[in-house]
């Protein structure tokens, strides 16, 4: 995963998944640098390797009517 397209992340909530889709973290880009993501959760923030993201999932907002 490139750092440019991570970067368009930042200040999304996100869910990141490995290869297979079989292991993954939730919680909000608050941090790309290099080959690195920094995401932050209720508890946790953990800084993850961008070369081991094969999916990114971006959650929409909810729109208010």
């Amino acid at each position: 995963m490139t750092s440019k397209l991570l970067s368009e992340c930042i200040g999304k909530k996100v869910e990141l998944y490995g290869e297979g889709g079989i292991s993954g973290y939730s919680g909000t880009v608050i941090e790309v640098e290099n080959n690195l993501i920094k995401i932050e959760d209720k508890t946790t923030i953990r800084i993850i390797n961008a070369d081991m993201i094969a999916q990114v999932r971006i959650k929409k907002e909810k729109q208010k009517d």
